[in-house]
């Protein structure tokens, strides 16, 4: 897959990247092109994204391909978990593509926000009529959470992926009012008592009526996402949409 640059000319870019050679954080290997971040274009090639079938709503990439259903649901759509109505990711949260995002979130690399927006971008336009939005909300942390890491990684990719798809990004619509333990580790049950009450509308009026894409990193059980869902769809939001960079699949 190739991902060129948004803001210097082919030319430039590469010529930058001969000059001035950065280190393939994965491989180690030189990166071809600045647009490429911090990730060579071998380890990006070896991402696989989503193939086969899907839940229709959800997502969750279904093990086996011998289903039969034209709309196939998986256990938690079946149930009625989610207080969404449609989402997707790029690709299953497996190596490599879950240690550039660790890359991306945990050792401060932003620049990697602008070639997975474009990763975004490919799996909205695959999916344009379920997808599109009025609006563009990232999952928001805590303010001690973003004090810590140093940025949101949510809201850069929200940013990047807004410069491509023109679809305006709201600053603090969504907020994150609560301190919570991490997720990493607990049960669905726990993520969801740790979320509890953990996020507020700073601005109803903006929301109502409107058709919402929520775009965060990883979708793991999505007890997150459904906190986030709750309380726009309690502020007044007709539609809840979600995109986010890979999805949990557990065998």
């Amino acid at each position: 897959m190739k991902f060129p640059s948004q803001i210097f000319n082919p030319l430039v870019n590469s010529l930058l990247s001969v000059f001035f050679p950065t280190s393939c954080s994965l491989c180690q290997s030189v990166v071809e092109e600045l647009s490429l971040g911090v990730i060579c274009q071998s380890c990006w090639k070896a991402v696989n994204p989503f193939r086969g079938v899907l839940c229709s709503l959800c997502g969750y990439g279904f093990p086996s391909t011998n289903i039969q259903s034209a709309t196939p649901l998986c256990g938690g759509c079946r149930r009625s978990l989610f207080l969404f109505d449609f989402a997707r990711a790029y690709a299953p949260f497996e190596d490599p593509f879950k240690e550039i995002i660790h890359q991306f979130k945990y050792r401060s690399h932003p620049s990697l926000a602008r070639p997975l927006a474009r990763l975004l971008l490919s799996v909205y336009q695959s999916n344009l009529d379920q997808l599109s939005a009025d609006l563009i909300i990232p999952v928001p942390l805590h303010k001690s959470r973003e004090r810590e890491r140093g940025f949101n990684q949510a809201i850069e990719l929200a940013r990047h992926f807004a410069q491509l798809t023109r679809i305006p990004v709201p600053s603090r619509l969504l907020v994150r009012t609560k301190p919570t333990k991490v997720q990493a580790g607990l049960s669905r049950r726990e993520r969801r008592i740790n979320l509890r009450g953990a996020f507020e509308v700073s601005e109803s009026g903006k929301i109502k009526d409107k058709t919402l894409l929520l775009i965060d990193d990883v979708f793991t059980t999505g007890a997150t996402i459904n906190e986030c869902a709750k309380i726009l769809r309690d502020h007044g939001a007709r539609r809840i949409n979600v995109l986010t960079l890979a999805r949990v699949i557990r065998g």
